[in-house]
């Protein structure tokens, strides 16, 4: 079985984990024998225009195990509807490419509608290939998706032989977008070879809440500052928020003004290693975003027998059930406030390998891969 596997972002050498996720799952589905070869329309923003060295058109490369064709350009019509066109038509190159040396492809793979799907829809209904597309983003929520691009996002989802949301909340949305019945939750692939159960030694008896992400959007890192200041305000806690962006300085204000500045800990950016080292740190783990289509971080956390508190966004209603944490509304700081305190009392009832089983067979990338190479083989049977 051959598989063009499309993602619709991708690492580059100004981003070098970029869409690190989409790399694992095609390296653990070339494991278990499908053969994989990745088509990435890399598209620079003119904004790059004259900085940017690379060769621009077709390139390939054995990347990390991979085999791996690129088509480099830049996006000369952004924002523009009509820039589809251009992107299908360096899909098909690339399809072309791939075919000509690498063999007849039995499935394209798409990872999300916008960008690669959209382009993959024009390339399998053209060739008539089976085409899946798994969909990572929420196209209502989505900060790049504009009104005019909705037609060609559903479009894609409605010519596929079948589609895949990582989360309920994201299967909800696309079936009132496309009309489908028959979208499939599957979700990501989490490599969880980092994240395990270590018996770490501790500087002080303190409480250690962990969070990580990055430090934009909707993650509620407001409400879970004031949260921690509600119950923890001179306790022998400490709040530890791993991750960069632009609302460190805006969040350390809030931190200040609850008088807590001394118990919450911005690490700034982390390794997966660094993140890794925390969960093993901490004593729970709490990320109250507003809004997930999937949410690796609480798997990673389970994964290494932490206790998990986060909100009802969509996402985490998939992984966080009462025996392995508490799920809280959304911005409700009292109630968080409450998880946190709960956790923190009761957190020796949550036996590390208790949680790291129900991680396991749930999330583990074997479970994923055997599910998703289980549609492959209905969608050409």
């Amino acid at each position: 079985m051959h598989v063009m596997f499309i993602p619709s972002w991708y690492d580059n050498n100004r981003n070098k984990v970029h869409g690190s996720f989409f790399r694992e799952q095609a390296n653990k589905l070339q494991e278990n024998g499908v053969k994989v070869t990745v088509a990435y329309n890399e598209i620079w923003p003119l904004t790059l225009m004259g900085k940017i060295k690379e060769k621009s058109g077709l390139s390939f490369k054995v990347e990390k195990g991979l085999r791996t064709y690129r088509y480099k350009n830049y996006n000369f019509i952004p924002k523009n509807p009509l820039m589809f066109k251009v992107f299908d038509k360096r899909m098909e190159k690339l399809y072309k490419e791939i075919t000509k040396r690498e063999g007849k492809i039995d499935i394209i793979h798409a990872q999300s509608s916008l960008w690669g799907g959209i382009s993959a829809s024009y390339v399998a209904k053209k060739y008539n290939i089976p085409l899946v597309i798994t969909e990572h983003s929420s196209v209502e929520r989505g900060v790049y998706v504009k009104k005019s691009y909705y037609k060609r996002i559903i479009e894609s989802y409605k010519s596929s032989n079948k589609v895949i949301a990582v989360g309920n909340g994201l299967k909800k949305e696309i079936e009132k977008l496309s009309g489908r019945n028959d979208i499939e939750v599957i979700g990501n692939l989490v490599d969880l070879s980092l994240f395990d159960i270590r018996d770490i030694k501790r500087e002080s008896n303190e409480f250690i809440f962990f969070s990580v992400a990055f430090l934009e959007g909707e993650k509620g890192f407001d409400t879970l500052i004031k949260a921690f200041a509600e119950k923890y305000k001179n306790k022998n806690a400490k709040l530890v928020i791993g991750g960069d962006g632009s609302q460190m300085e805006w969040l350390k204000g809030i931190a200040k003004s609850e008088n807590v500045e001394d118990q919450v800990v911005f690490t700034g950016a982390l390794s997966r290693e660094e993140v890794a080292n925390w969960m093993n740190k901490c004593n729970a783990f709490v990320l109250p975003s507003r809004y997930e289509t999937f949410g690796v971080v609480y798997i990673e956390a389970l994964a290494s027998g932490k206790p998990v508190i986060g909100t009802f966004n969509g996402g985490a209603e998939d992984i966080v059930t009462k025996d392995v944490g508490i799920l809280v509304e959304i911005d409700n700081v009292k109630a968080l406030s409450e998880a946190m305190e709960y956790i923190e009392q009761n957190h020796k009832k949550y036996e590390p390998r208790a949680l790291r089983k129900y991680c396991t067979e749930k999330f583990s990338a074997n479970v994923i891969i055997n599910k998703i190479i289980n549609v492959y083989k209905e969608i050409i049977k």
